[in-house]
């Protein structure tokens, strides 16, 4: 079902005409175990103000992926959704950097 999600969701973003949805990527998405709730995690590039924007645009797109996943589902109850920011990639980087701070500091 997670699948399913992620798949439509991704596709319906390439077809909104909203521009701040551009460059936008579906990771993942984890739906709970009674399929009422699903938190679709999503990637963009940019900075911070990219992130914020993006979120508004979720919020206001709400009613059009829950009104496509009742369309294409075709469940009883259409989970709840919630976008959040996967913020992994950012993690990985910052440990990076700070590995490799540790790597070119002088050993005493």
């Amino acid at each position: 079902m997670a699948e399913k999600i992620r798949n439509l969701v991704a596709l319906e973003l390439n077809k909104v005409a909203d521009p701040r949805f551009s460059l936008v990527t579906i990771s993942s998405v984890m739906v709970s175990p009674d399929l009422r709730y699903a938190k679709v995690y999503w990637m963009v590039s940019g900075g911070k103000e990219r992130i914020a924007e993006v979120e508004e645009a979720f919020q206001s797109a709400q009613g059009l992926f829950k009104r496509l996943l009742a369309k294409e589902l075709g469940v009883r109850f259409v989970p709840e959704l919630r976008f959040f920011y996967d913020d992994t990639l950012d993690t990985c980087e910052e440990v990076e950097r700070l590995i490799a701070r540790i790597h070119s500091e002088p050993k005493t």
